[in-house]
């Protein structure tokens, strides 16, 4: 999944280089491709990218909500990764390490 490697440039680049439009477009995406799988967890990862495209449009931005939300799908994140199967579960794992980083890079900032 090319998406894969598109997400983690982005997040490797820092959040703050995604425009609203361009996270938003990311997550739709995301959230496509998760529907499509059942594997428990993705669910509420769903659920939670949701929750932060409101987040990601709500005047003023509230960035410890933001922040917070994505520390929690990168350990929801690396949590499904070992239930994936094949190549696709190290892609995974290093999506969800990513946004644990972001995370982390933006709560010192």
């Amino acid at each position: 999944m090319p998406q894969f490697d598109a997400t983690i440039k982005h997040i490797k680049d820092g959040v703050k280089s995604f425009t609203v439009a361009a996270a938003t477009k990311n997550i739709e995406g995301w959230e496509a491709t998760l529907e499509k799988l059942d594997t428990p967890g993705t669910k509420g990862i769903i659920r939670d990218l949701e929750s932060l495209k409101k987040h990601l449009h709500a005047e003023p931005l509230d960035g410890a909500a933001i922040q917070k939300l994505i520390a929690k799908l990168g350990k929801e994140t690396v949590a499904i990764a070992g239930k994936a199967d094949g190549k696709n579960a190290d892609k995974i794992k290093a999506l969800g390490e990513a946004l644990s980083s972001a995370a982390e890079d933006t709560k010192a900032a």
